[in-house]
């Protein structure tokens, strides 16, 4: 029985690995085999699928949860720049998780990694690329430096695609959403080969917010890519090609986005613009001029019968502080007017509103 003797490091890739085995085979002869049959041979085979190298980029709590997934493997990061604003340093989440847990990491340039070629990922070789909410597109001169690259994407791909899947699964009424890991394509955002979905089903749909859902699909996405990971050959080689006739965006979101139009937006629609988009873009309208956001409200209606009135249309009672909507109403609870602290809606009402029940907010 013939022993092969191959120095090996454990932070050595599985390209570093198969190359030292591959100098072996070409320098013995008599053991000239093809690489992979060596490869499967050897116990070093299950130890390095352990051991993938791994480059992983991303920025926020959503990557985090997929980076500690990793955990078990070979791991450097790269994430955005902080932001730097006069007197103000906004740190990255994922780059401060990294920090806290000696994690090594790496800036991207602010904008763009057209051209991007540090010296560091030059002198490096990582098996495997891994994007999870990273907000940069990886062109294929960079895709070219590993033997995959893979993304986590919160939705059910293709629908969806884009920077916002989550904020707009909650803004559609979706009972249903998933976690799809793709191959990344090299000429477009979300539109490689899909290696593996799952699908989860939003219960609570019509009172679940952004940052409750964000978390349940950050946490399955860490354990679908996992999975991934471990078994990358035989999803890769299962993988299917998005339906073009499917495919439907997920634009960023805007403050314009939560703009209220009392003529066009049904109650429904607020509420749901509320669970969406109100943690960091509340409802917005104006009163006597004034600019007021909506930080709390719920879709009631008031027990007052019938009312003949236009949308925008204020009712208060000692329940609390209506507004019409165009086929209803919402009851608002805090309210903010620009420049000023938030207040309750009884203090809105004894502050603000005229004796007069005519009052009303203007989009």
């Amino acid at each position: 029985m013939h022993r092969i003797h191959v120095k090996i490091n454990l932070h050595d890739s599985i390209a570093v690995f198969e190359d030292k085995i591959q100098l072996f085979v070409e320098t013995s002869r008599p053991f000239d085999l093809p690489l992979r049959r060596i490869f499967k041979m050897t116990s070093f085979r299950r130890l390095f699928k352990r051991h993938y190298s791994i480059l992983f980029f991303g920025s926020d709590a959503f990557s985090i949860e997929s980076l500690k997934a990793l955990s078990k493997f070979n791991l450097c990061v790269v994430t955005p720049p902080d932001v730097q604003r006069q007197s103000h340093h906004r740190q990255v989440p994922l780059k401060k998780y990294c920090l806290e847990n000696n994690i090594k990491t790496f800036d991207a340039p602010p904008k763009t990694l057209k051209g991007w070629d540090p010296s560091w990922l030059a002198s490096s070789s990582f098996d495997l690329a891994v994007v999870v909410s990273f907000g940069y597109f990886l062109p294929r001169s960079l895709l070219q430096r590993f033997r995959s690259a893979i993304n986590v994407h919160p939705s059910l791909l293709p629908k969806y695609r884009g920077p916002a899947p989550i904020h707009h699964t909650i803004l559609n009424g979706d009972t249903e959403t998933g976690i799809s890991i793709i191959e990344l394509d090299p000429k477009e955002f979300d539109a490689g080969r899909i290696l593996k979905q799952s699908k989860f089903s939003i219960e609570n749909h019509q009172s679940i917010v952004f940052r409750e859902l964000h978390d349940q699909l950050a946490i399955q996405g860490g354990f679908e890519l996992a999975d991934t990971v471990e078994h990358l050959k035989e999803y890769q080689s299962q993988s299917v090609l998005q339906d073009p006739s499917r495919v439907s965006h997920a634009k960023k979101i805007s403050k314009e986005m939560s703009i209220i139009d009392w003529n066009s937006h049904s109650s429904l629609q607020l509420d749901r613009m509320h669970r969406a988009l109100g943690y960091i873009f509340p409802l917005t309208t104006s009163y006597e001029s004034k600019r007021v956001s909506f930080l709390d409200i719920e879709l009631q209606e008031p027990n007052c019968g019938e009312i003949n009135s236009s949308p925008g249309t204020l009712y208060y009672d000692k329940s609390g502080l209506y507004v019409k909507s165009l086929n209803g109403w919402i009851k608002v609870n805090r309210l903010k007017f620009f420049g000023k602290k938030e207040i309750q809606a009884p203090d809105f009402i004894n502050g603000y509103l005229p004796t007069s029940l005519k009052s009303r907010f203007h989009s």
